[in-house]
């Protein structure tokens, strides 16, 4: 596999591997960390391995500790199949260099022929209600695609930072593009937003991720969000006292 680089970013391929058409998932922290969180579920339970990373002045110098590995914190990963690539890092790349690295990676996707590429981002809101909780938007293909699973399409979205970039890039290129925007509540792990993401890519890609922990996990979490709730509903009513050593 060719080492792409641009100016002072390139991609450091660490071992070859046999691509065949991969999906392509894409996630960096930005505005939120549901992508991510939902990209490394994925890589843990397709144990999926590191082949490469991405090496720019624009990533600041940070190492990471991840499954039981000292890594690089821009990586890229696949499946022992070639049929599944995932892009992210975990820390957010300063965004002058957004132009640069995005060139680089985009130059690498266009080699490697995706099927798709799919930027996943959280969409935080101050209160998720039941119902849909993951909108999509990309090319008039994704849009079909989407339309056919009922996933609905966003009136309108902003998709910045890494991940809005590298999609600009790959629009130039003309890859096959999507975007899935998970609504999630703000400033708060939400693995329910997790699920339902990790959810939709099984449905419109037929990935058949085990989602069973990840029901589990938010079940017992919206369990305890909504104990919290209700404990600061009486609190505020006036029901209850707060728990303290002056009551």
């Amino acid at each position: 596999m060719p080492v792409h680089s641009s100016m002072t970013s390139s991609m450091v391929v660490l071992k070859d591997v046999k691509l065949n058409k991969p999906l392509v998932l894409l996630s960096f922290l930005d505005n939120s960390a549901i992508g991510v969180m939902t990209l490394k579920y994925i890589i843990e339970n397709l144990k999926m391995s590191q082949f490469a990373h991405v090496s720019s002045p624009f990533v600041p110098p940070v190492t990471v500790f991840v499954a039981d590995k000292l890594r690089h914190p821009f990586r890229l990963y696949s499946d022992t199949e070639g049929k599944y690539c995932i892009v992210l890092s975990d820390i957010p790349v300063d965004p002058e260099g957004y132009y640069e690295i995005s060139n680089v990676i985009a130059d690498w996707l266009k080699d490697i022929n995706p099927s798709f590429v799919v930027n996943i981002d959280g969409f935080p809101v101050d209160k998720v209600t039941d119902g849909k909780r993951i909108f999509g938007v990309g090319d008039k293909n994704a849009i079909t695609i989407l339309q056919k699973n009922k996933i609905p399409l966003a009136q309108s979205a902003l998709i910045t930072g890494m991940g809005g970039a590298i999609l600009n890039e790959s629009i130039l290129r003309q890859l096959p593009l999507m975007s899935l925007l998970a609504m999630t509540i703000e400033n708060i792990p939400d693995p329910a937003a997790v699920l339902a993401t990790v959810e939709t890519l099984n449905t419109i890609f037929g990935m058949k991720i085990d989602t069973g922990p990840l029901k589990e996990t938010a079940s017992k979490y919206h369990e305890e969000m909504k104990r919290i709730m209700e404990d600061y509903a009486r609190l505020q009513s006036g029901d209850k006292k707060a728990d303290s050593m002056y009551a």
